[in-house]
């Protein structure tokens, strides 16, 4: 008996995970919790972007800037829901968000290995988050700043880009090997705790490297003309606030938004 494959037969096809019917479903799921975290983080970190660019321009003291960010929030919450302001910053992480998550559910459909899902994952979130943070701050910048007609410097962009990556790394990268790194040397015993405890400090601890260069890429286009001495003068005065101030910005972006980004995917089970 002849044992030929006919041509519809393939050996190397994968089997698909998920009906069409039931992905549908989870991408509406993935979508359902990426703008349900960008929703719950973005306010706070509307607020604090706008407060360090005029900190730094000198329009507003850091303290004042929150201040008076959170009293327009909490005084006039619609206002502040529909402002310029408010939904670049909720567009920018909501398809962050959305990048991630469909990206992990379209590997599970076609069963991809973890490694390369994460690298997947890591690729497709940079891409859109550079492209969409840099655009953010090149509006804030001139929305905040202290020449609004001003164009961004290049170096600017790439600055921040940099910036970019290195936070993406630290939020959608790094914790799962942290996690796995705190279990196996029995410093946590709960995979549950491992992961949120991960996901909280990792993209809060690259600030100290990131916040540099944040500062120095928002100086050149502030004082375009400054030399390196008054530019690292500048980043030592405001480094500390600066950094203190991204650690509790980045905590709610890619910590609690992360965690509740996982927390509202967990009903994919229920679809």
């Amino acid at each position: 008996m002849s044992t030929e494959l006919k041509p519809s037969q393939n050996i190397h096809q994968t089997p698909l995970l998920y009906s069409k019917e039931r992905l549908l479903k989870l991408y509406g799921v993935d979508l359902f919790a990426a703008v349900s975290s960008a929703a719950m983080v973005s306010p706070f970190i509307a607020v604090v972007d706008r407060s360090i660019i005029e900190n730094l321009n000198g329009k507003r003291k850091l303290v004042d800037g929150l201040k008076f960010g959170l009293q327009s929030f909490v005084s006039k919450p619609f206002q502040f829901a529909t402002s310029k302001q408010f939904n670049i910053v909720l567009g920018l992480y909501f398809s962050t968000y959305a990048t991630a998550n469909i990206v992990e559910t379209t590997c599970e459909q076609y069963s991809v290995d973890a490694s390369k899902t994460s690298m997947y994952k890591f690729a497709a979130t940079t891409f859109v988050n550079i492209f969409l943070c840099v655009y953010k701050d090149k509006v804030f910048a001139s929305m905040f700043g202290v020449s609004a007609n001003k164009s961004l410097p290049k170096l600017s962009y790439l600055l921040f880009a940099a910036r970019d990556s290195l936070t993406i790394a630290a939020s959608f990268t790094a914790p799962s090997y942290i996690a796995n790194a705190l279990q196996s040397n029995s410093i946590i015993s709960s995979e549950k705790s491992a992961n949120v405890i991960a996901q909280l400090v990792c993209p809060a601890a690259v600030q100290v490297a990131s916040t540099p260069v944040h500062l120095f890429a928002l100086d050149l286009y502030n004082r375009p003309g400054a030399s390196m001495a008054l530019r690292s003068q500048l980043i030592k005065k405001e480094y500390v606030k600066s950094t203190l101030a991204r650690v509790g910005r980045i905590g709610p972006a890619f910590g609690i938004g992360g965690v509740g980004n996982t927390f509202f995917r967990s009903y994919r089970n229920q679809v």
